[in-house]
């Protein structure tokens, strides 16, 4: 989960290290994605390289910091089948620099995370269409527009096939 604070950070980091002087290069969000996942090893802990942030152009440097209003919200449907990878999708989830589930869930296979989140170490018992988990992290405000989870979809933090591998991961706590 690349939470306000990190995004904050990386913005913060993209300006010292001089990236937002110069034009961003043109490329699609999903040629973003693939060139910061390209060296990401599961479980590893680095995902975010410093030669990355050049891809990501500063929002709005005439507003003061935090004053960005947030994307819309989305409210979106699942493709399925699931198809999800759910070595990848604990991977994702346990690491902090990635999906970072864990600081606010405590998750399956016994990870034993933060308690401001609702526990989902059972949560495949639970038998939740799939439908609403994805929704849920996909874009959480269209059932709490008040949530702390991160916009891992309208944020671009994860892509869809994660989102489906960690939904796969969390099937696992039955």
């Amino acid at each position: 989960m690349i939470c306000i604070r990190t995004v904050l950070a990386l913005t913060a980091c993209c300006i010292g290290l001089g990236a937002c002087a110069t034009a961003p290069e043109k490329i699609s969000l999903e040629e973003k994605h693939r060139r910061m996942r390209e060296n990401w090893t599961p479980g590893g802990t680095d995902f975010v390289r410093a030669e990355s942030l050049t891809m990501f152009p500063c929002h709005d440097e005439s507003l003061p910091c935090g004053s960005l209003p947030p994307p819309p919200i989305e409210k979106v449907s699942f493709t399925g089948p699931l198809n999800g990878d759910a070595k990848k999708g604990e991977a994702i989830a346990i690491n902090i620099r990635y999906g970072n589930c864990i600081a606010c869930h405590a998750l399956p296979n016994g990870h034993q995370g933060g308690t401001i989140g609702p526990s989902l170490a059972d949560y495949g018992k639970r038998n939740m269409p799939l439908e609403y988990t994805y929704q849920r992290i996909w874009d959480n405000r269209v059932f709490n527009p008040d949530a702390f989870m991160p916009l891992y979809g309208p944020g671009a933090v994860l892509t869809e096939s994660e989102i489906k591998d960690v939904i796969a991961f969390l099937q696992t706590g039955k």
